[in-house]
This record gives C-alpha cells, sequence and structure tokens, in this order.
C-alpha cells in the first residue's frame, strides 16, 4: 500500500460569496425470500434465460510486497471486437435487490423498486439485521453478510474455491470466486449503513496508522463479497478504479470475480426513496438537463495537498462546459451563499462543510428531477436518515435522486474522484459504474446512494429532441441551450447574433432558452446584440413563473443595464424587483441592495498538485 500512501492528499474547510459562470462558450438473505414472493406475486416472473459463466481475478501486486497481497490482475477491459455500449442492458439481469425484513418500509420499498425495473422474484433478498445505521464488525458478519453469500450459493449465483495468496511474508487463505452472476446489489432503507471500528480485529492491509482502521460503509464492505478472508483494517485497491478517465473497464462477468456494485436506495423517509425510483425513471427517459453548479474553493498552491480536490472540481467543470453544460462555478473559500438564485439545477459538484447549507437547503427546492448532487466532506454521509445533518441526507430530501458521500474519516485521496466520476456518467454508464469508477478503494468509507441502474444520460445529447413546441418547456429549452453550447464549442456553429436568436428565440421556447440567450449576446460585441439581450431578459421575465428565476433574470437585465451606462434603468428594474416579490427579495438578499458599482473579479485556475502529497483528513485540522 506504500505506492497509494505516497499518493494520498487532503481537504480542508471552505468558504464562497461570488460566483461566476462559466459555460462551454467560455472554456473555463435468509429464508424471508419465500415470504417475500408470497406477499408480492405480482414480481413473479418466468425463470430468467441461462445466463454465460462468470469467475474472479485477483487484485494486481502493489509497489511494496512486504505490505500487500499478490494478485493476479483483473480482466475488465472491452476487447476490440466488443461493442463497449452492449453491456448496457445486462446489468438488470444480474442484480440482486435486498431489504431488512426487520423494517415493513423495507419490504415495500423492495416490491416497489423490483416492480419499476422489472427485477424477478429469485433476485429479491429479505435479511434479518439491525434497523439502526451503525452496527458491529460481527452484526455485519453474521446478519448482512452471511445471508447474501448463503442465498447465492443456494441458488448456485456464485461459485468459489479455496486459494492461498501471499501478502509479503505471511500466506493468506482465500476463498474466491470462479463464477459469479450478481454484478449489482441495491440495498433499501432498512439495511445498515456502517461498520463501527472494532479493536478486537488487528490484521490491517495498511502500514499508515490513521489507514489502520476496520471501520467501513457497508456498501463499501459488501462490494468484495466475491473475495473472503482478507484483513479487515485498511482499504482494499478498487480493480475497477478508472484513474486515466479512459471508460474502459465495464462491469460485467470478469469483475464480478472480484467485486460488486453496490449501492443502496436510502433517504430520511421511505417516501422520499420512492421519488428518488420514480424521478431516476423519468430523468433516464428524457435525458437529465438542467443547470451544472461547481463549487471549487479557489485554491492554487500546487504545495497543499488540499488542493486536489478543486483540480478535481475544475476538471468535471470543464469536461460539463464542453459537453454543453451552463456552468455556475464559485471560486472562493465559503460555500456558495444562501442568496444564490440558482435554479433548476441538474448537476452540484462543491465542498467543504460539515452540514448541507445554502441554496440546497434554502427555499424553493431548486434541482430538477433525477439531479445528481454531491458534496465532499469527511462526514457527508454520516446518517442519511436526516434531512439536516450532514449532507447526502438533506440533498436527497431536497430533491436530489444520486449522491456519494462517507461514512466515516476517508482522506482526500480516498473519496471519490469528482473528474472520473463525471465523465463516466456523461459517457452514458449506469450510476454504479460511474461511482465505482472512481473509487480508489473498497472495503472503506463511500457509500453510493441512488439507483445502480440509474442512466441519467443514455440518449446522446444530439439525439435528444428538441424540436419547437407549442408551450414552452423547461427541459427541452435546456436541451436545445445544451445543444446549442455544445456546437459552440465544438466549433460547429458561430457565436453570432442572428445565428443565436434563430437557434433559441424560436417558435415554442420558454424562459429559459431565452434566458440563455441572453447570456450569449452578453458576450457578444456586435451593436445589434446589446438590445437583443435586453429583449431576451424581457422575454425570460414575462415567460418564467418561479419568483427565484424572475429575481435571478431580473438581476441579469439590471447588471447589464449598469453595464452600458443606464444606471436609472438597472435602479428601476431593482426596485420592481423588491415591490413584486418582496419576501423573495430579502430570502436572495436584493431588499436593500443598490446598483452594482463594479463587477467582481474571477480568480485564477489553480496549479495541478504534484502526484506526491501527504496523508491527511478530508476534516480540516483542528485549531
Amino acid at each position: 500500500m506504500a505506492a497509494l500512501l505516497g499518493l494520498m492528499g487532503g481537504v480542508s474547510s471552505l468558504s464562497a460569496d461570488d460566483t461566476t459562470r462559466a459555460s462551454a462558450s467560455e472554456t473555463t438473505t435468509n429464508g424471508a425470500s419465500s415470504t417475500f414472493v408470497e406477499n408480492h406475486p405480482e414480481l413473479t416472473q418466468p425463470a430468467a434465460p441461462d445466463l454465460p459463466n462468470l469467475t474472479l481475478q485477483e487484485k494486481p501486486a502493489a509497489e511494496d510486497e512486504s505490505e500487500t497481497a499478490t494478485l493476479p490482475p483483473v480482466k475488465t477491459e472491452a476487447s476490440p471486437e466488443e461493442d463497449p455500449a452492449a453491456h448496457v442492458e445486462e446489468l438488470a439481469q444480474h442484480l440482486l435487490v435486498v431489504y431488512n425484513t426487520n423494517d415493513p418500509d423495507s419490504e415495500d420499498l423492495a416490491a416497489y423498486y423490483a416492480g419499476a425495473r422489472n427485477i424477478p422474484a429469485e433476485r429479491i433478498l429479505g435479511i434479518t439485521c439491525p434497523t439502526k445505521e451503525e452496527i458491529s464488525r460481527s452484526d455485519y458478519e453474521e446478519t448482512v453478510r452471511q445471508p447474501i453469500i448463503s442465498y447465492l450459493c443456494q441458488k448456485n449465483l456464485i461459485e468459489r474455491h479455496s486459494a492461498q495468496v501471499r501478502m509479503g511474508e505471511l500466506t493468506m487463505n482465500l476463498l474466491t470466486t470462479t463464477r459469479n452472476e450478481i454484478w449489482a446489489i441495491v440495498l433499501m432503507r432498512g439495511i445498515p449503513l456502517k461498520i463501527a471500528p472494532d479493536p478486537s480485529e488487528t490484521r490491517s492491509m495498511e502500514s499508515a496508522p490513521e489507514l489502520q482502521t476496520n471501520a467501513a460503509a457497508v456498501d463499501s464492505e459488501l462490494a468484495l463479497l466475491p473475495i473472503f478472508g482478507l484483513p479487515k483494517g485498511g482499504f482494499v485497491p478498487n480493480v475497477f478504479y478508472d484513474e486515466k478517465a479512459t471508460g474502459i473497464k465495464r462491469v460485467g462477468p470478469e469483475l464480478a470475480k472480484s467485486i460488486i456494485l453496490v449501492t443502496r436506495l436510502d433517504a430520511p423517509t421511505p417516501l422520499e426513496v420512492r421519488r428518488m425510483i420514480d424521478d431516476s425513471l423519468y430523468a433516464e427517459k428524457n435525458r437529465l438537463a438542467g443547470l451544472a453548479v461547481v463549487d471549487s474553493r479557489g485554491m492554487t498552491d500546487a504545495k497543499n495537498g488540499y488542493t486536489l480536490g478543486d483540480v478535481w472540481l475544475r476538471s468535471a467543470r470543464d469536461r460539463l462546459a464542453m459537453n454543453g453544460w451552463i456552468v455556475e462555478f464559485d471560486n472562493h473559500d465559503e460555500i456558495i451563499p444562501a442568496t444564490d438564485p440558482c435554479n433548476h439545477v441538474a448537476f452540484y459538484l462543491g465542498w467543504y462543510a460539515p452540514n448541507a447549507a445554502g441554496p440546497w437547503v434554502t427555499p424553493p427546492d431548486r434541482f430538477v428531477r433525477g439531479a445528481v448532487a454531491y458534496h465532499l466532506h469527511s462526514f457527508s454521509a454520516a446518517t442519511l436518515r436526516s434531512d439536516a445533518s450532514n449532507w447526502a441526507g438533506p440533498l436527497i430530501a431536497h430533491g436530489a435522486a444520486a449522491t456519494m458521500g462517507t461514512v466515516y474519516e476517508p482522506y482526500l485521496m480516498m473519496t471519490p474522484n469528482i473528474d472520473i466520476f463525471t465523465k463516466r456518467l456523461l459517457d452514458g454508464d449506469y450510476f454504479a459504474e460511474a461511482a465505482y469508477a472512481s473509487e480508489r478503494g473498497l472495503s472503506w468509507m463511500t457509500t453510493v446512494v441512488g439507483d445502480p441502474l440509474y442512466r441519467p444520460f443514455h440518449t446522446p445529447l444530439q439525439a435528444t429532441p428538441a424540436e419547437a413546441r407549442l408551450f414552452p418547456n423547461e427541459h427541452d429549452d435546456w436541451i436545445l441551450l445544451q445543444q446549442t453550447l455544445h456546437d459552440l464549442a465544438a466549433g460547429q456553429m458561430i457565436a453570432e447574433t442572428n445565428l443565436l436568436k434563430e437557434k433559441l428565440d424560436g417558435p415554442g421556447t420558454g424562459g429559459v432558452a431565452a434566458e440563455g440567450l441572453g447570456d450569449l449576446l452578453e458576450k457578444q460585441k456586435e451593436s445589434a446584440a446589446v438590445e437583443a439581450a435586453v429583449d431576451a431578459y424581457q422575454k425570460a421575465l414575462r415567460l418564467d413563473t418561479e419568483p427565484v428565476d424572475r429575481i435571478r433574470v431580473g438581476l441579469k437585465l439590471t447588471q447589464h443595464y449598469f453595464n452600458h451606462g443606464q444606471d436609472a434603468e438597472a435602479q428601476e428594474e431593482l426596485e420592481l424587483l423588491r415591490n413584486l416579490y418582496p419576501v423573495d427579495a430579502k430570502r436572495f438578499g436584493i431588499a436593500d441592495q443598490l446598483v452594482p458599482t463594479s463587477i467582481p473579479p474571477t480568480k485564477p485556475a489553480p496549479e495541478k498538485p504534484t502526484a506526491n502529497q501527504p496523508a491527511v483528513p478530508v476534516r480540516p485540522p483542528s485549531g
């Protein structure tokens, strides 16, 4: 593990009080199973056809063999003649749904999800385990891991054999897998979240003291179900980690010999879990679209290990922008303030605060259906049952459909690589694939919260219809706007006023398209663009219905007037917003705002940190 330790980076605290926008044009079971079937006859389906044989390869040797098990590499790459997209419809046929028989809601949710995703009854498993979120290591082994592996063996879904594996001077007797027909598992609300540290277990995969803990997220521990007998302490390198973001590594029979992609459908309430399921199905049918918000810390010191988090975020921002997304990018130390009037958010990535704050918990809810949201913090998923504590629970409670988080201190380098996650998701991968491709280690702290089968970008952008409509539609407006920005970024369209108006001001376009047009025209130097921008913003004000949207557009119009020396018009627009929306004006900080006197400067992008970073915690240092 020493080679990995040399790559460890860290994270500290953050803040933000100012935002800038960057767009593409800017570059910037046990026996309960039968009971479940009896209770839910509607789920009984014909037996699935014979599935191909599946087998286990283990993780490659690390540079320091005295610290790492020596295991042959796993084959996870698509062969040249294989269509990389051919795997994508298979995952549902290899998915196991697990619920807790001690929690009635858990069983109901399993039935709801299985019905929505057409999962047959033989792949729905009830286990009897504690209902609390944190459990002991012995409870995990006896009530979670053992019932699941027993069921897989009983149903001939997995074949295992014993093997001796060298770990330095030690030889470990492991159970490894030669065939596994379960490629993914989804844990329903009611299954415990995390495994408390157990001082009686002293074996560890790591030599560094801070990495020897045997605490872990249940999801991350279950991911190693195909291999039994490894030390519980430390993390196990993830063979699916896509470090170079190639997108080559794919879920399939080879990977399933080493790991299983485990996610959970969990939230503060059962109702929110149902909403997560529904929203994921809706979004993948229509393609997820909306605003992207990336909240960095503006860190530039390449010698500071914490800067790595910002590098991930900035890379994700650029990747989103080149895919045509409008990206609201914040590069200040604090998180985006509650006064930020962002809305229709489809993608949120940020750090670093202990509890959800800012626009994400300030009315109205800002997320579109199916939104993916992730906030990097040491304990962002310490609980999923609260709509106020930490981040994962509140993000879901306020409308997100998918998130990730850590249940105990993970250390920065062992948190999901946000850039890899973003790339894999944008490439059309399953949510489970994107999440696990971004994780350097397993048997560690990350929980993945969402439908493993969720594919928000299954339909390519340019294949998504966004034709003219009789009535404005926000989703189609976002698709149209994103297609336009993508074409601009790819050099397939010229940013000329009349061409932009022709594209974004056609019949049936609504407030979103009009606002986006105004934003693009603001960047043009043609004289015709000045009045055209005013017309676009005024159209958006007429068509937008939510106060938050009208305030945001009104502020843009105010800024436009000010930038062109029209101070009286700027002040008049501000007064109009205050009079029309007095409560929201206070909420969004414009009740006493005067006409701006300057345009806030942006901060430079940070330099890329060096590869050698110290092992530092995600939480900020005390004192």
